[in-house]
């Protein structure tokens, strides 16, 4: 009778940890599907200090070259909080922005020129962009960058 009462708690043992194997595995490929995006760095200038800050964001799995269009209309839009400042007024629209040859380039309307609203002044918000694609994609050698399809100047790599 005790051989039978071995038999029967190992085999309710075996059940218990398939069912805990089995609910491991399920929220395991949850967690895997349910997953926001790919995460990337946004740096923008704090309003308070005037120090750059970092600010992280999951945006949807896009391919190269793509992802790096994706996130520069995201950069444009600013952060996500009122304690940074904006790259460029807060009227900038994007009017084109692609990449060909691992160099982004990138046209912005001529209300970046303004500083309205709280945004960095022009020389910092370039910067700001450039360093921005930098950190998040490496395969970009350079920034071209235009207001109004007027050129600012480009970053080479030895830049970059």
């Amino acid at each position: 009778m005790k051989l039978k009462n071995i038999e029967y708690e190992q085999k309710e043992v075996k059940i218990c940890l398939a069912v805990i194997a089995l609910c491991f595995f399920v929220s395991l490929l949850g967690y895997i599907l349910s997953k926001p995006g790919k995460r990337y760095d946004f740096i923008f200038e704090s309003a308070e200090t005037g120090k750059l800050s970092i600010e992280h964001r999951y945006l949807t799995h896009q391919h190269y070259p793509e992802s790096a269009v994706m996130y520069a209309e995201e950069l444009m839009l600013g952060p996500r909080t009122e304690r940074f400042r904006l790259l460029f007024s807060p009227d900038t629209k994007i009017i084109s922005c692609f990449v060909r040859e691992n160099v982004l380039y990138i046209n912005i309307s001529e209300e970046a020129l303004e500083m309205t609203g709280n945004c960095s002044d022009i020389k910092t918000g370039i910067e700001l962009f450039r360093k921005n694609i930098r950190n998040n994609f490496g395969k970009i050698n350079s920034v071209e960058m235009y207001i109004d399809n007027k050129s600012i100047y480009g970053y080479g790599s030895e830049d970059l």
